[in-house]
């Protein structure tokens, strides 16, 4: 059987980095489930999410977190539906993670439960060794029978699992209340050991009797049996008969954003750990251990280059290999693998390119003019070092194969963002082929020749065009994974560049940089200040209802705007520098609870219940979102989803009245306080003739949608 270490994804614009390691039977850890983790899984058709059977956390945050809670809702959802229950439970999923994860899932309870689906939390340290599976050929005893996934938890569910080692550390981070530690982890993984090949000639000539022995001495267990010859009890060790074993394999995701944690890294902080120490006793050879094979860097790539890091790695031997992934360039926006792969969501990238041929200033081309190969590391050190790719594959076992696989190397010929001209080529192929690049074009000419309807192409350059005001829909997908499609988020422009957010499901922000980035006008040195102006001047965010894929966005949203604010040059933030947010009061508990585990959202927004914005109530930022967005009434209706489900009406915007619907069934009370809307965003989930899954799921149809606009 064979065990790997997979990339899901890196860092971009809109993925953080994941990682899976598969173990020879099949089980599957991941690391990290930041925003749009399970887009990436439908993008590899190899893997899904219901697969995995733990999680490791590096630390909590957006980048590590923000896509866990839809993922444990779509485990425990599938789980339901496709395994007989037990005793009330319908599966489970082991997490393992730095101080404050259990105070951090505590939190989620706010908009998600799934008592049945039964969640293991392990924090701060944390040991466990490999138990052999089947598949493993383990020297330290049989494998057992997999169970079907799914199924309650137990010693057999563990076989085959990697053995984990918890590196716990703390991080330094700026707030707006000065400096604080967080809790973050690195960790060691390790198979069971691997027995050697059984030499079957040297069993003969012990006289061992073949059958059930040979079968135990290749798992690794002792066999006692009488000496045809000598008549004598006779004991023969798997040592005797095995060549080539070892202890196991280790790899290590070594998590080191910064200086601080790599003073804790090398010891050069004078504070004991000895959980660092375990990491250490890797930098001598033992054959009493497992063999470290591969250290994942997760590390800014400035702090990877430098030599004092190069030095730390080199302590490991010439025989251990590397492999990097570098985040992001803090509030640049470029960096980690943007420029080389762009976004991994590549269905939803090759729609959005065919959208752009249809009409280029409605949908704008996501994709820039990026030569992505300037932009591959080249290793000029004596250390064998990989850089991470989306989809790229590390073997572990068999020992024979191990290294990277060739055939999840990207291909070489000249990319833009990771899409080659072969690509384009083809998504020009199939748009023509379809028929709607024609009759995209005779739609767009009947509005500019005359007509009812008649607008002016400069009117369509001005729905996304500066300084105009703009309407952006970052998502439209349901709650149930999309490769296609985000989920739901809309962001409302107004002439002086501010905005409010309509829902932030995840991927929100990264949608949105995307967006901006690819609109812009000015040069690419500039474009990241363009942006943290945006994030800036985005005043409001507005969220239906508590479900899920309808508000998870807005932690990185709070994280990367508070980090704008915090790295700006004027260091006092007063009120106005915060945000509106108003929400149910399930999900702003669910903000105040995370952000004692997470503070870089601390003092980021103003909370406001959607229940004090009803229109018979005054509403307690109708100044600040007058005086900030020009926005002069601001009502949020109650509607029939979900407990606490809202609709919005907003006048002032730069398309005058707004009436966006949330989830809903249609509603008498949104009609008439949205009355005369300009613009009306209004959910259609079921299509006509499904009026009765529409009634049952609290959603609406086209045609019921349609008719609230009449």
């Amino acid at each position: 059987m064979t065990a790997s270490v997979k990339i899901l994804t890196t860092s971009t614009i809109d993925s953080s980095p994941a990682i899976l390691l598969i173990s020879p039977n099949g089980h599957k850890t991941l690391i990290n489930c930041g925003e749009g983790c399970q887009r990436s899984f439908l993008e590899s058709n190899a893997d899904r999410v219901r697969s995995v059977n733990q999680v490791c956390l590096t630390h909590i945050g957006y980048s590590a977190t923000g896509g866990l809670p839809g993922m444990i809702l779509t485990s425990a959802d599938a789980a339901q539906a496709s395994v007989e229950e037990r005793n009330g439970i319908v599966g489970g999923l082991n997490i393992i993670g730095p101080a404050g994860l259990k105070d951090y899932v505590h939190s989620l309870r706010h908009f998600m439960r799934r008592d049945r689906f039964v969640l293991t939390l392990r924090e701060g340290e944390y040991e466990s060794t490999a138990k052999a599976g089947d598949g493993t050929n383990s020297r330290h005893g049989k494998g057992k029978k997999r169970k079907k996934a799914g199924t309650t938890s137990g010693d057999s569910e563990d076989m085959g699992l990697f053995g984990i080692t918890s590196l716990p550390m703390k991080r330094e981070i700026k707030t707006f209340y000065g400096k604080e530690d967080i809790h973050i982890s690195s960790y060691i993984f390790t198979t069971s050991p691997i027995a050697g090949k059984f030499q079957i000639q040297k069993a003969r000539n012990l006289k061992i009797p073949p059958g059930p022995m040979y079968s135990k001495l290749k798992a690794g267990e002792a066999v006692t049996y009488v000496h045809l010859d000598s008549g004598e009890e006779v004991t023969v060790t798997a040592d005797q008969v095995l060549e080539g074993g070892s202890e196991g394999v280790a790899i290590a995701l070594v998590y080191c954003p910064d200086e601080y944690v790599f003073d804790q890294l090398c010891g050069s902080d004078n504070k004991p750990n000895s959980w660092i120490e375990k990491l250490n006793r890797y930098k001598s050879s033992d054959p009493s251990k497992a063999a470290l094979e591969l250290i994942i860097h997760y590390t800014s790539k400035k702090l990877f280059n430098s030599e004092g890091y190069k030095s730390w790695m080199r302590e490991f031997g010439k025989e251990v290999e590397h492999m990097t992934i570098h985040p992001l360039v803090e509030n640049t926006y470029c960096g980690g693998n943007e420029e080389l792969d762009g976004s991994p969501f590549r269905s939803g990238v090759m729609d959005a390119m065919q959208r752009s041929l249809l009409e280029a200033d409605i949908y704008p081309n996501p994709i820039l003019s990026v030569d992505s190969t300037k932009f591959e590391e080249k290793s000029e050190c004596d250390l064998c070092i990989h850089q991470a790719r989306p989809q790229l594959e590390y073997i572990i076992m068999p020992l024979a194969k191990k290294g990277i696989d060739k055939n999840t190397l990207p291909s070489e010929e000249n990319t833009i963002h990771g899409f080659s001209t072969i690509d384009h080529d083809t998504i020009v192929k199939e748009t023509k082929a379809s028929g709607a690049l024609e009759a995209a074009t005779k739609v767009v000419e009947s509005l500019q020749d005359g007509g009812k309807g008649s607008i002016q192409h400069s009117q369509l350059e001005g729905q996304l065009s500066d300084p105009n005001g703009c309407l952006i829909f970052t998502g439209t997908g349901s709650a149930i994974p999309c490769k296609h499609r985000n989920v739901t988020g809309i962001y409302v422009g107004m002439e002086d560049q501010s905005g409010i957010i309509l829902d932030a499901g995840e991927g929100t922000l990264g949608q949105l940089i995307r967006s901006w980035k690819s609109t812009y006008k000015g040069t690419n040195d500039s474009a990241g200040d363009f942006i943290k102006s945006r994030i800036k001047n985005t005043k409001a965010a507005w969220i239906s209802h508590p479900h899920a894929d309808h508000h998870l966005g807005i932690i990185r949203f709070l994280t990367e705007r508070n980090s704008i604010l915090l790295h700006s040059d004027n260091h006092r933030i007063s009120d106005d520098d915060r945000i509106a947010l108003i929400a149910s009061p399930s999900l702003l508990r669910f903000l105040d609870e995370y952000s004692k585990v997470d503070p870089t959202i601390y003092y980021g927004y103003i909370p406001v219940d959607c229940r004090d914005t009803i229109s018979d109530r005054e509403n307690p930022v109708a100044s600040f979102l007058n005086r900030e967005l020009g926005i002069t009434r601001c009502v949020s209706v109650p509607v029939s989803h979900c407990y606490h489900s809202y609709a919005v009406v907003l006048d002032g915007t730069s398309f005058g009245r707004l009436v966006y619907s949330g989830d809903c069934r249609p509603s008498d009370r949104l009609t008439e306080e949205g009355h005369g809307a300009d613009i009306l965003i209004h959910e259609a989930t079921f299509e006509n003739g499904m009026e009765e899954e529409a009634v049952l799921k609290m959603h609406s149809t086209v045609g019921e949608a349609l008719s609230v606009a009449k």
